[in-house]
């Protein structure tokens, strides 16, 4: 299977960049699309105690812009080399959005960094790849910090 349209999960962290070079690399070896998906996790952004701070609204629309101007950046360096690229802002719970977007694009593959939690911490904030391994109806490569 010769992917069509990759779609590259970012968070901007160290370990996502590891996804970004092997989503990049096949992209350009099998000539694919790039599609680059960033979600702003509302899980706690949303607490009702946030919600109702007079400064909650003014937060939140920082925290996307900020998010969509990294975005961006990354999607004028990967176009460099895939000029199909396409980039996605997203707010939400992160694993759903990221399922839901596969779905609307035709995602032929998904590829995203997982940072390997285990334990309380991964049962307390649970795992976004997880999530899309489990939900996606294309393939999913996972790519672990070192």
């Amino acid at each position: 299977m010769i992917p069509k349209k990759i779609l590259y999960c970012s968070d901007f962290s160290e370990n996502s960049e590891r996804a970004a070079q092997l989503a990049l690399s096949f992209a350009s070896a099998f000539g694919s699309d790039l599609l680059i998906v960033n979600v702003i996790n509302t899980r706690f952004l949303r607490h009702p105690a946030l919600i109702d701070l007079p400064v909650y609204g003014e937060a939140l629309d920082t925290v996307e812009k900020t998010a969509q101007e990294r975005l961006d950046e990354v999607g004028e360096k990967f176009r460099r080399e895939v000029p199909t690229t396409k980039t996605f802002s997203r707010v939400g719970i992160p694993g759903e959005e990221i399922v839901k977007l596969a779905e609307q694009e035709s995602a032929d593959l998904i590829i995203m960094g997982t940072h390997g939690r285990t334990g309380l911490s991964h049962l307390l904030v649970g795992s976004t790849a997880e999530t899309v391994v489990r939900r996606a109806s294309c393939p999913v490569l996972t790519v672990r910090s070192r």
